[in-house]
């Protein structure tokens, strides 16, 4: 098995590679580092997705605008159930090519979430309550 290294991207992103061959997968060192350098994309894509935008902006049409308070409810089971709160930041395309917003969460963490499941699972803060983004989207023109 080779050691692994790292590639810095033109972009900035730095991925791991097996540094004898300098393949994100490698047959011959039985190396896949794909998944986690796909994570490392999505988290570069994340930071760039929306820093000139400001709270209010709007987006695409039919999707939430910048700064938009949401909530996913914690349908897990694990007690607490402690939901997820955050505003939406952005918008981006991850690296399956789905279209997502960016969630900055009330620690600063960035999340992508696909906008179709997001319209579908999520709760949005409207006039201080949470209710279905679905019915956020039939009462409020976006």
């Amino acid at each position: 098995m080779s050691d692994i290294g790292t590639l810095r991207l033109p972009d900035g992103v730095e991925i791991y590679v097996c540094l004898d061959h300098q393949g994100e997968v490698c047959d011959y060192c039985e190396l896949d580092c794909v998944e986690v350098n796909n994570e490392a994309r999505a988290r570069a894509s994340q930071a760039q997705a929306a820093p000139r935008l400001q709270d209010g902006d709007p987006l695409n049409p039919s999707q939430l605008r910048v700064g938009t308070e949401v909530r996913m409810p914690n349908c897990s089971g694990w007690k607490p159930s402690t939901p997820l709160d955050g505003q939406i930041f952005g918008v981006m395309v991850d690296f399956r090519g789905e279209t997502c917003y960016v969630i900055r969460l009330q620690d600063k963490t960035l999340i992508n979430y696909p906008v179709k499941w997001a319209h579908e699972e999520w709760l949005v803060k409207l006039d201080g309550i949470y209710i279905a983004a679905s019915k956020v989207r039939q009462i409020v023109s976006l």
